[in-house]
């Protein structure tokens, strides 16, 4: 269901991870979509945020880089695919939104690869968690649900129990 509250869904669990001294991968399809996340995200978690995508300043792309590697602070990463690749120590969960996106596929220049199967794999080597989140999931997602290989939880109410808007249809003339 549209607004479900998937974001302080989340928000939760990240504060969760973090008080154990975990980081957390929370990977959005679109570069777009961090901006409208960073603001809600600051609020919470104002000192160990990186936001990491193709967009930002290369310099600071290295900046993170070696925070991450050089850091025993847990952080929380909001990025687009490409930040599957950074240097994860001590890696908690990794959060996919929008799992069915087919943003999460590199297809330009290589290496070509889809992220979302890459965080289901880095999770394993990293025996973190993963959540795949969609209110559409991919067949694949949808399948390995139905087979008990991954968990399904369906958000069946809007969050603060807030009615759906009201549909109007009209036949033009």
């Amino acid at each position: 269901v549209t607004s479900s509250g998937k974001t302080e869904i989340y928000i939760e669990i990240i504060k969760k991870i973090l008080a154990k001294k975990l980081s957390v991968l929370f990977l959005v399809p679109e570069i777009a979509l961090t901006t409208q996340l960073v603001s809600r995200l600051e609020n919470f978690f104002p000192s160990n945020l990186h936001v990491y995508h193709s967009g930002i300043n290369p310099n600071k792309r290295f900046e993170i880089w070696n925070d991450l590697l050089d850091s025993k602070n847990p952080k929380v990463i909001l990025g687009a695919r490409s930040s599957i690749f950074l240097p994860f120590n001590n890696l908690g969960l990794i959060i996919v939104d929008e799992e069915n996106e087919v943003s999460y596929k590199q297809f330009e220049s290589r290496p070509l690869y889809n992220a979302r199967d890459l965080a289901v794999y880095l999770s394993k080597q990293m025996r973190s968690k993963c959540i795949l989140a969609s209110a559409t999931p991919s067949l694949e997602s949808f399948n390995n649900s139905q087979i008990d290989k991954y968990s399904l939880v369906e958000l069946n109410k809007r969050y603060g129990d807030f009615e759906p808007p009201e549909l109007i249809f009209t036949i033009p003339n």
